[in-house]
């Protein structure tokens, strides 16, 4: 069992969690089956065994605050999901989004703790969500993440944000008001351009095994270097002109 469900529970004698997204217990199995289908996709890609990246179950409280808010906690290695307007463990890819955060903590302890970095955390959690879904997904809304959780809001279709903007680095807020979900748009653009035109499985493994060399306090640039690396150790290299094409275009760099 890869998650562990906190706060109240619910049970069926005979396994059948089928039910309407009004039913009480929706959110628990909605985190809970889309968690360990994540932790089992990891296990796919050859994150297994002695490269298992979770050596515990995730906790989650699928109705931990009623705010409109959800986090991963990386002290209690917990997912929190909040209950205000839509509630966001209903939502398959909100679930994903924090669970990309965990899933950097488990490569690179705290990751997140400079600006940068920051951004780099939320753009790879809207990249890990979208790429999850994208076969599943009507085209209109495969450049884009959470639907279900943004339904009531603005823009056509209306989401929670996009990975198809145009914004590159030069666009970066370095304010001390600045948004890391606003900044981390530019990094899920380039992540979402490099899954583009390599495909989910390349790009996942690429972008996933970059994380091995970065730190909590990392940078754009050298998380574009650690995937180019990436690149050199499990493809030969294969994939950097690439590569470095999309940094550029970013303003990511310079990468050599």
């Amino acid at each position: 069992m890869n998650t562990q469900l906190t706060g109240p529970r619910i049970s069926r004698p005979r396994l059948d969690f089928v039910m309407p997204s009004s039913h009480e217990g929706f959110e628990e199995v909605s985190a809970y089956y889309h968690v360990n289908e994540a932790m089992a996709y990891l296990e796919r890609l050859g994150y297994r065994g002695r490269r298992r990246l979770f050596q515990e179950p995730i906790r989650v409280n699928a109705r931990g605050t009623r705010d409109d808010n959800s986090w991963y906690s990386p002290g209690e290695r917990t997912l929190t999901f909040g209950t205000g307007d839509v509630d966001d463990a209903e939502d398959g890819e909100t679930v994903l989004h924090e669970f990309g955060h965990a899933l950097q903590d488990a490569i690179c302890p705290d990751f997140g703790q400079s600006a940068e970095a920051a951004a780099m955390g939320e753009g790879f959690g809207d990249y890990f969500a979208a790429s999850f879904f994208a076969s599943a997904k009507p085209e209109e809304y495969r450049d884009s993440v959470m639907a279900w959780d943004g339904a009531r809001g603005d823009g056509t279709p209306p989401v929670v944000r996009r990975l198809d903007s145009d914004l590159t680095y030069e666009s970066f807020d370095h304010g001390t008001n600045a948004d890391e979900h606003d900044n981390g748009q530019i990094w899920s653009a380039t992540l979402w351009e490099i899954w583009q035109a390599l495909g989910r499985r390349v790009s996942d493994r690429i972008v996933i095994d970059s994380h091995f060399q970065l730190d909590g306090f990392t940078t754009f640039a050298r998380g574009a270097r650690a995937i180019l690396d990436a690149d050199r150790h499990l493809h030969g290299g294969r994939y950097a002109a690439t590569l470095r094409r999309i940094f550029r275009r970013g303003g990511i760099g310079p990468v050599e």
